[in-house]
């Protein structure tokens, strides 16, 4: 009866709904100064999820209503890996940039394997180490590759096997100890 009248109902079980979540899963989380939206990251973001890569991204995943904060942590918990867009609004943040940065640093001597990739966008090897010392030591993408060629690189890295699984559940059994 509805196809004849160009209705279709398909049903899917519980299966299907396991695989569908676990692909839109985020995969990363992007962290980056409101300031350097415009210019720069909300073209990340979709050219990341164009490529099939889903990020935890503010104006995709923040709801109304929900605790930033806890939004916030959940995120960077739950995601493979953290993308870090250094530029010169995010090192002169103290609050929400500096919180996000020291989080994912944590979380890289916790699971004793690297969590970040840093994005440089319009800063020197002086900015970022008076910064974090430790992060100008970190091999980083240049925005000067272009945005396409930016998420292709981020989108292939994130996608790689984690090779460390054993270690970051090791750190989490030491540290809940």
């Amino acid at each position: 009866m509805g196809k004849d009248k160009g209705f279709y109902v398909i049903v899917r079980d519980r299966e299907y709904a396991v695989k569908r979540s676990e692909i839109e899963k985020p995969l990363a989380f992007i962290s980056h100064d409101s300031r350097d939206k415009e210019e720069l990251v909300r073209e990340l973001a979709h050219e990341l999820s164009r490529l099939m890569c889903p990020v935890w991204y503010d104006e995709y995943s923040l709801r109304v209503g929900a605790s930033l904060r806890e939004s916030i942590e959940i995120g960077l918990k739950e995601t493979r890996n953290c993308i870090v867009v250094l530029s010169p609004n995010l090192l002169s943040n103290k609050w929400w940039g500096k919180a996000e940065f020291d989080s994912v640093f944590t979380r890289e001597i916790l699971e004793k394997q690297n969590v970040m990739l840093p994005v440089w966008h319009n800063v020197t090897v002086d900015q970022v180490y008076e910064f974090s010392p430790r992060l100008a030591d970190k091999v980083g993408l240049n925005t000067s590759i272009g945005v396409k060629e930016l998420a292709r690189r981020l989108s292939n890295e994130i996608k790689k096997p984690a090779l460390n699984k054993a270690n970051s559940a090791d750190a989490k059994s030491r540290a809940a100890d």
